[in-house]
């Protein structure tokens, strides 16, 4: 028999176990690839812990239901004072995410490298609160420190808004006579809205988001309040086990028709802040600049009539205006 009639006939016996080495290949492939799509898919949807200030506590559980209920995985969350939080984070390294009531506190956290990255979300303002009504008929700073009436406030110590108030009235002067005034500091703002709302203080100091969940209470604002603004950040631990699972929290409580829209429900100022010196490399990359680039455009004599101005219109920056509807901390 001649070489090329044995040669086809090898061809043919072999070509049956040809297309069989093919076809298990094609099968077993997405087999594969659907195994590696769910090995990540569990990694993002790993469980986690957010450390979450009390001032923002009706908030963020709204959003965490939300987001249990779109990706099936748990959050949990350990809410308290900032500073508390802080020290927590410090001593145990543990948990996936931080969110105090004021941004300092990530600032302290950065320096102390507890967190690795932030994310800008809201604000919140300070205003006095008393009872609806005003039965003290409270108006004025001055009036909080009359005899007559119960003020109390959160621990600058311990809470977010306690230190922005101790550190707002020191530049001002008024805080020996807002210290010597104040009947009890309380752990947190939740605790300083209760007295008042059960009768056991007759004005304190609170974030205006706050009263979002207080309908029998109503807020003062007074000038020396005007500039009491807190920031609202969330950093990823620099610790945590399950930055991806974080990672993917942070990118729903941060966009607009997820946890922004919670916020904006609840009283909260969503405006997107100015850049903090806390934020990531990343996270400033995204700004958009408005400033129009330098070109080669020579320098000439002629009349400045001749260029017109481009700025942007400011119609897209509201200025932040506190909300009398207001909601949490």
């Amino acid at each position: 028999m001649n070489r090329p009639l044995l040669l086809l006939i090898a061809l043919v016996v072999a070509l049956p176990f040809l297309l069989v080495l093919l076809s298990g290949t094609d099968h077993t492939a997405p087999g594969r690839a659907d195994s590696e799509d769910a090995g990540e898919t569990a990694i993002r949807r790993a469980p986690i812990t957010l450390f979450c200030a009390a001032s923002n506590q009706a908030v963020m559980q709204a959003i965490v239901n939300d987001y249990r209920r779109d990706f099936e995985c748990e959050v949990f969350v350990n809410y308290g004072p900032s500073q508390g939080l802080l020290s927590q984070i410090e001593v145990s390294r543990t948990g996936d995410l931080f969110l105090p009531a004021d941004a300092s506190y990530l600032l302290s956290a950065r320096d102390k490298d507890l967190v690795s990255e932030t994310h800008p979300i809201a604000r919140m303002r300070a205003v006095i609160v008393v009872r609806r009504g005003n039965p003290k008929s409270i108006r004025s700073l001055d009036d909080c420190l009359r005899a007559d009436v119960r003020f109390v406030q959160a621990n600058p110590d311990a809470a977010g808004i306690g230190r922005l108030i101790r550190s707002l009235f020191q530049r001002q002067g008024n805080w020996a006579a807002v210290d010597r005034a104040t009947t009890a500091y309380r752990g947190n703002v939740t605790e300083v809205a209760n007295d008042v709302a059960v009768g056991s203080a007759d004005a304190g100091i609170v974030y205006d988001a706050v009263l979002h969940d207080y309908p029998d209470l109503e807020p003062v604002e007074i000038p020396e309040l005007e500039n009491a603004v807190s920031d609202i950040e969330i950093g990823i631990i620099s610790a945590s086990k399950r930055k991806p699972s974080a990672s993917l929290f942070v990118k729903y409580l941060t966009a607009n028709d997820h946890g922004k829209r919670r916020y904006r429900e609840h009283g909260f100022d969503v405006t997107p802040p100015q850049a903090t010196a806390l934020q990531t490399n990343t996270l400033q990359t995204n700004t958009l600049q408005t400033n129009t680039p330098q070109t080669n455009t020579p320098q000439t004599n002629t009349p400045q009539t001749n260029t017109p101005q481009i700025n942007t219109p400011q119609t897209n920056t509201p200025k932040a205006v506190a909300s009398q509807a207001i909601d949490e901390r």
